[in-house]
């Protein structure tokens, strides 16, 4: 997930810029309040998409755990059942 951390590091500092370069520019006042607007709304999409990604990493950790404790039970059903068997 390498990437999509990235990409969401980048759009955080591409928002930045917009946002500092807003304080600078002759925009108007309507244009500057609509932008900002937009801004803080990405912003806040940005925050909750890192928190999604957070719960679901953690979901991915748990299952694996999970996964792992099923193959190891299952091995060892396999292993009496083999000793049943012989």
């Amino acid at each position: 997930m390498g990437k999509l951390e990235e990409a969401m590091s980048d759009f955080g500092a591409v928002l930045d810029r917009l946002d500092g370069a807003l304080g600078g520019s002759s925009v108007r006042a309507e244009a500057r309040g609509a932008l900002e607007s937009q801004i803080a709304a990405l912003k806040e999409d940005r925050a909750r998409l890192a928190e999604e990604l957070d719960i679901m990493r953690a979901d991915v950790r748990r299952l694996e755990g999970l996964n792992a404790r099923a193959s190891t039970e299952i091995g060892t059903a396999l292993k009496d059942i083999d000793r049943l068997l012989a």
